[in-house]
């Protein structure tokens, strides 16, 4: 009993009721480290009955690997009264489990009494290796992330630079993940069988690592001749068709490959070495890899400077819409605006679509883009709508935008947002796009025209529009390129090609509109040959949004 152990204060305080009402496992030994006294919660934990607890080393309470961790010391202990360690214990069955040790000398009248106070800390451990896990490691795949992996790139480039180890990085690019990103437990799916088959191309001593959500990065203790020989490996191992779902999909894969020191001495600027290696690789058809070289010249180094403002650009409010008035060609009335999206950055100033949108597309932005300039649009129609400006706006969607199983939900809960109906939203894809996946296209598009929104094919001409797609797809709006205006009405070829579009529109019972009018020559022209509606220079440049409700009253052919 604890009042035979302390005998002169047995009388002050009811030491056995708080001893053995403790939530804690509370151990008492002897100056032997002798078991003398244990409550309820140490017998129900460690397993023992009380009398085979009692009179055991105090010490054979840790596991194998915990007698190693901190021993107590009855000397330190006299002087400085109290030891705090985590160590690990195990039960009678042999389970372990980490626990937090409080070890204090209490008593000293007769060779000392130790005191341990042990809780079990299992599931804060399980906490911390799950927030861990989180902090460092991919969820899908259970690689590590971008954050220990440069970290790990980090500690191995030290230790190249001591000892003279080659050591190389492939950076590995799958644009099929995020083309069926959207698809989450298949593109789940995809990136468990790539992270295992690059485990499989590797050694024990190399490490691999998901950085983002369509790239690897493979760090590899091997010369530039070593790399090429995993890279061959790897796109061998790819060449396999993937399992998803009920059928096989080939992923292509594509690898850019940086040597330390000769293309970077720091992490950075090795993980930028291989980012420009593989922007190449990516623009070729089907798998490859390739070297970062200085001769790679200017173009692949500035999608990277792209990428990384771009990034930035969204939050730094650096992006802008401004539309572009659709000029009825009868009444000379704007009926709608093209909303065109524009970067002004603080150092470069204006920066062209066609040179950001292809690399927002190629880097997994154009989603957030999109959605911004939807939110955007809608906005801005909302508010004009309560000036009396009645306009339907026209939104630029990408093909990647367009694979989104939920985009139409998305849509209309913008439009709920902004109070606005479907019939005040046109959506406008390229012709390329709507006929690159047909039967993926017609389901999204159907979906779109049959929820009331309005359907315009861009670009029409240069792509490869199959008629009978084109009919299935009801498509409201065909804009005719501005190659095909250009040069109008002189150019034979061109006034016979644009004359064929806009007839072939009435067939379909769509109406037409042409792109880059620039002319009182080519209006006209336009105009004699039934096509309905006309933008251009020649009626307003694209202009921001507080400018557009002083033009909505305007005739703009009186002004011609």
């Amino acid at each position: 009993m604890i009042a035979e152990h302390f005998p002169h204060k047995a009388k002050d305080i009811p030491y056995e009721s708080l001893f053995q009402a403790a939530n804690d496992i509370m151990l008492l030994a002897d100056a032997n480290n002798t078991i003398v006294e244990a409550d309820e919660c140490a017998v129900n934990t460690y397993g023992w009955p009380r009398q085979e607890l009692l009179g055991r080393p105090i010490d054979s309470l840790r596991s194998p690997r915990g007698r190693f961790d901190f021993p107590v010391d009855m000397e330190n202990l006299r002087l400085r009264g109290q030891q705090f360690f985590e160590t690990e214990h195990q039960t009678a069955d042999g389970r372990r489990f980490p626990v937090e040790v409080s070890a204090s000398l209490i008593d000293d009248t007769r060779g000392g009494l130790l005191l341990k106070i042990v809780r079990d800390i299992s599931e804060r451990k399980a906490f911390e290796a799950q927030i861990h896990e989180l902090a460092y490691f991919d969820p899908v795949t259970r690689l590590a992330n971008r954050q220990l992996f440069v970290d790990r790139l980090t500690q191995a480039i030290a230790l190249s630079r001591r000892d003279g180890l080659p050591l190389t990085l492939l950076l590995i690019g799958f644009p099929d993940l995020r083309r069926y990103a959207f698809l989450e437990e298949g593109a789940k799916n995809l990136a468990k069988e790539a992270a295992k088959r690059l485990l499989d191309s590797i050694r024990a001593e190399d490490s691999v690592g998901r950085i983002s959500d369509g790239e690897f990065a493979l760090l590899l203790h091997a010369d530039a001749r070593g790399a090429e020989r995993v890279a061959t490996q790897i796109l061998a191992r790819f060449a396999d068709p993937f399992p998803f779902g009920d059928k096989e999909v080939i992923v292509e894969c594509d690898i850019g490959i940086a040597c330390y020191p000769d293309d970077g001495r720091s992490s950075e600027d090795l993980l930028s070495a291989a980012l420009v290696a593989l922007l190449p690789a990516l623009f070729e058809k089907g798998s490859t890899y390739n070297f970062d070289t200085p001769c790679l010249g200017r173009s692949a180094h500035r999608r990277l400077e792209i990428e990384t403002h771009l990034r930035r650009a969204l939050t730094q409010g650096e992006l802008f819409l401004h539309y572009q008035p659709q000029i009825d060609v009868v009444t000379g009335r704007m009926v709608s605006v093209e909303a065109l999206m524009r970067w002004q950055h603080p150092v470069w100033g204006w920066v062209s679509p066609a040179e950001f949108i292809p690399v927002a597309e190629d880097c997994g932005l154009i989603d957030s883009l999109g959605n911004w300039a939807l939110e955007t649009a809608l906005g801005d129609a909302s508010l004009w709508r309560d000036q009396g400006v009645d306009l339907r706006v026209a939104v630029n969607l990408s093909a990647i935008q367009l694979r989104d199983p939920h985009l139409l939900v998305r849509i209309r809960r913008c439009l709920d947002r902004h109070g606005l109906a479907a019939s005040a939203l046109e959506i406008e894809v390229t012709e390329s796009t709507a006929m690159r996946d047909v039967i993926d296209a017609l389901t999204h598009l159907h979906d779109f025209t049959d929820a009331g929104i309005h359907l315009a094919i861009d670009d029409f001409g240069t792509g490869y529009s199959s008629l009978a797609s084109l009919k299935n797809i009801r498509v409201g709006l065909l804009k005719l390129d501005a190659s095909f205006v250009s040069g109008l009405p002189e150019d034979a070829e061109n006034a016979a090609i644009a004359a064929a579009i806009i007839r072939m529109a009435d067939a379909l019972g769509a109406r037409t509109l042409a792109e880059g009018v620039e002319t009182r020559e080519q209006f006209d022209w336009l105009r004699a040959q039934g096509c309905h509606l006309a933008q251009g220079w020649l009626f307003a440049r694209a202009l921001p949004a507080v400018e557009i409700p002083a033009l909505f009253h305007r005739n703009f052919l009186t002004s011609l």
